[in-house]
């Protein structure tokens, strides 16, 4: 599981000896072999190898870089992913010894990248699509953290509350006593379950969870809802119940089936507001021609793809902005070239420019916004409409 902390490290990292090697592949099972991920693999490194050969450094950091790339090579040839895994990114510097390999999700497009710092933009487009989801198991004196990630479940196991030790009764007479007792476990347990609420108020801001889900007997859970900070009850998926020394695998199938339900909630939700701003003309596009010509314009807010479409296209040789016809880059006049895919691109350009991206996995309303439909910044000519009704009121 890709950490936050992880995610920091290659945010910030700058070679200051040898050459930073960003290397995406893509692996998505239903689309293609493990055949074409070798010969494609062969060819990026092969590629690459040459781009190494004439960079203008230290001999040692091209050496080393060239011998980093026949190491991906032979990696990739002995790789097997499981099908929930779709791409694989790997991050490298030989010289500093830095080499990180993480297996994603969602197909990302195949390329090596060769700079100073490492190329993030696809990493980062798919972090910021994909949550955090935290599963708290509690019963009357414990509690257990687990964080959902990419389709990796871990356990935090440094996570405690703090929980009265039981008191030594009092001489009392027995009902008394059986009262006073009642009472002071129901205080021991509000104690523990306002401990578990600090400490997941704790985990939240640390960034190890941005979802949660409680796992408990009734009342149990729904008492720690309502203990909540008001940040972490916001982003509360629900309660259910799960047996506080639940195995690992029953944890995963609970959350893996909330997080589905709250991305398909969440898909439903925009595409349903993307339907009604077409058809009042608002603002939102569909069809990759319209949002092609709205990136090539900045004019994209919001990127809604289906996960399994793909279309041949253009792009600039210079630049890298998509097109969907013509010649000639409508942003900085370089000649076009074909690629295979164009989707892969649309969705790069989207998140460098500050869109937000989302990749639709089951809602079928997609489809009948052709695949791809965005919300937009403003309307075709809507702001020379404005600039004129300006200029008529003066």
């Amino acid at each position: 599981m890709i950490t936050h902390d992880e995610v920091n490290q290659l945010v910030n990292y700058t070679a200051r000896e040898g050459i930073a090697i960003s290397f995406f592949l893509n692996t998505d099972g239903s689309e293609r072999s493990k055949n074409i991920w070798d010969i494609e693999t062969k060819d990026l490194v092969k590629n690459a190898r040459r781009e190494v050969l004439k960079l203008d450094t230290n001999r040692r950091y091209i050496e080393a870089a060239d011998e980093n790339l026949k190491h991906i090579q032979k990696f990739i040839s002995s790789e097997s992913l499981p099908p929930k895994f779709k791409s694989i990114a790997i991050f490298s510097n030989p010289v500093e010894n830095f080499y990180q390999i993480y297996r994603l999700p969602v197909p990302i497009k195949s390329k090596i990248i060769l700079d100073a710092n490492f190329y993030l933009r696809p990493l980062l487009s798919l972090l910021e699509e994909r949550h955090r989801i935290g599963v708290i198991l509690v019963d009357s004196r414990h509690a257990r953290l687990f964080e959902l990630y990419l389709g990796e479940l871990v356990e935090h196991n440094d996570f405690f509350a703090k929980t009265k030790s039981p008191r030594k009764p009092l001489m009392e007479t027995f009902m008394k006593r059986e009262k006073r007792l009642m009472q002071r476990r129901e205080e021991d347990i509000r104690f523990h379950l306002s401990s578990v609420a600090d400490q997941l108020k704790l985990h939240y801001r640390l960034g190890h969870f941005d979802k949660l889900i409680i796992g408990a007997r009734k009342p149990l859970g729904d008492h720690l809802a309502r203990l909540l900070n008001r940040k972490v009850h916001d982003n509360l998926l629900g309660v259910t119940e799960i047996d506080i020394h639940a195995p690992e695998a029953e944890v995963l199938a609970v959350a893996l089936r909330k997080e589905k339900e709250f991305e398909s909630e969440e898909e439903r939700r925009l595409l349903r507001k993307i339907s009604d701003e077409i058809e009042k003309d608002g603002y939102a596009i569909k069809g990759i021609k319209n949002v092609t010509e709205s990136l090539n314009n900045f004019n994209v807010q919001t990127l809604a793809i289906a996960d399994d479409f793909s279309r041949e296209g253009l792009a600039c040789q210079q630049c890298g902005m998509p097109h969907y016809e013509g010649k000639t880059c409508v942003c900085c006049g370089e000649q076009l070239v074909q690629v295979s895919d164009i989707v892969y691109d649309l969705a790069e350009e989207a998140a460098r420019q500050g869109a937000v991206v989302r990749h639709i996995h089951s809602d079928p309303l997609i489809k009948s916004l052709e695949n791809v439909a965005s919300i937009i910044k403003f309307r075709k000519g809507e702001l020379v409409r404005t600039e004129e009704a300006v200029e008529t009121e003066a």
